[in-house]
């Protein structure tokens, strides 16, 4: 009940905010959801035969001459808006509470449809999880098909990529068609986390008040009438070059497959350095160097009963690398990263790729591959880049390759907070924020 009132407050702070607005920067959306859960084999035991449904409303603020960062973006919209999805199975699942912004992105306009693209970025409030479905009567973290072992806290991040298409019907009401990927999960913060991948779709109905009056000529944006325009807090991208250094921080659950100390929280952090140039008003591409500590890779599990019986049965929390004592260094990486970026205002987001030039447990995992190497008194001894499969749940490896999707809004002219989750392939690392500046 406090989660909906808080969800309710906060969706009714939007909408009177939203009123305050003239008629015509405004448009109003509501639609019907529905979706299939992508095959998982952590959730496929409760898929059931319902599928998923729901419904959602949003606020999307239009680009009349206010907003030059979304004329920038060919008369883009954003939005802000809320759904609850049920997610098919009443007692392990429940339901899904999301709220969200978005981008309309349009590819092609005319008279007769619109059609685009549109990423959403969020928080979804799950109902079950895995402490609340796990009966009372088993140990936790023990194998029970009874519990849903897919998400394992109610606060969790919401992401969205769809495709669009709006159809004009008259009087400012347009029919809405959209679908894409939806992913709910926690980025490792708390443990089980192999989180939902669901296909899916909404059909609904959008209202602009006073359509007509709406400035939408693209010579004309710029001589709207901007009553309320916000002072300019970053200078960025109008520089050809841009350098920036940021510092990050949070925290993240050990593995809960490797439970027999109970599970603890471990730091991490990321420090960054890059610069930038910038081609376009909307996009920039940088390089730059990343250093990374988890401390996940600092903590051993010696456990007396079972290290008498075999002396080698030394492993980290989340049983994955083969690490026989604790040492600081395993806890640091470094890596060389490309980072593109899309600017939209103050706002960049983007995804780096990289690889790493300093990793000490490189060679110390998969947990059995090294393990069968260091009872041969060799080691695996990889390069920079290696053959690896971070595909096969049996081969728990990160390998060479890291990735971050990054967000970075600019408060001031140069200094800015910013947001990351890291990656390896579908893996999530941790989660991480903090601030930074730009030069």
């Amino acid at each position: 009940m406090k989660r909906l009132l808080f969800l309710i407050i906060i969706i009714d702070s939007v909408f009177v905010s939203a009123a305050t607005l003239p008629k015509y920067e405004l448009a109003y959306r509501l639609g019907g959801n529905g979706a299939v859960m992508m095959s998982d084999g952590k959730v496929d035991k409760w898929i059931g035969s319902r599928p998923i449904l729901g419904g959602e409303a949003a606020v999307e603020f239009l680009p009349t001459g206010r907003w030059k960062c979304l004329q920038d973006w060919n008369n883009a919209s954003v939005g802000v808006g809320a759904k609850v999805l049920n997610l098919g199975n009443d007692s392990k699942l429940g339901y899904a509470i999301a709220t969200y912004g978005y981008l309309n992105e349009p590819f092609y306009t005319s008279k007769h449809f619109v059609i685009g693209f549109r990423p959403t970025v969020g928080l979804a409030f799950c109902t079950k999880t895995y402490k609340s479905t796990l009966p009372s009567s088993i140990k936790p973290y023990t194998a029970h098909d009874g519990a849903n072992w897919s998400i394992g806290s109610v606060v969790n991040a919401y992401l969205a990529v769809e495709l669009y298409m709006d159809f004009p019907i008259k009087r400012g009401f347009d029919i809405t068609l959209s679908g894409g990927w939806h992913h709910i999960s926690n980025g490792s913060v708390m443990h089980p986390n192999s989180g939902y991948n669901m296909f899916g779709g909404a059909l609904g109905l959008r209202y602009t008040p006073g359509k007509d009056e709406a400035v939408t000529d693209p010579d004309k944006l710029y001589q709207a009438p901007k009553p309320h325009v916000p002072r300019k807090l970053y200078d960025g991208v109008d520089k050809k070059w841009a350098v920036e250094i940021s510092a990050t921080g949070g925290l993240k659950q050990n593995y809960y497959g490797d439970n027999r100390n109970g599970q603890k929280f471990f730091g991490v952090a990321t420090l960054k350095a890059a610069a930038y140039w910038v081609p376009v008003s909307i996009f920039r591409i940088g390089g730059g160097v990343d250093a990374f500590y988890d401390g996940y890779y600092g903590c051993v599990s010696n456990e007396p009963d079972i290290v008498a019986a075999n002396p080698d049965a030394t492993v980290t929390y989340f049983g994955k690398t083969y690490l026989k004592e604790s040492k600081a260094e395993n806890c640091f990486r470094v890596g060389l990263s490309v980072q593109p970026e899309f600017i939209i205002g103050n706002l960049t987001a983007g995804i780096h790729v990289g690889f790493y030039v300093f990793d000490p447990v490189k060679n110390l995992e998969p947990y059995k591959e090294a393990k069968a190497a260091d009872r041969a008194g060799k080691s695996l001894d990889r390069g920079i880049f290696y053959s690896y499969d971070w595909t096969e749940a049996s081969n728990y490896e990160d390998g060479w390759c890291y990735m971050q999707f990054v967000l970075k809004y600019h408060v001031l002219k140069n200094m800015f907070v910013q947001l990351g989750l890291k990656t390896h392939g579908v893996r999530a690392e941790f989660i991480d924020a903090g601030l930074g500046v730009a030069f």
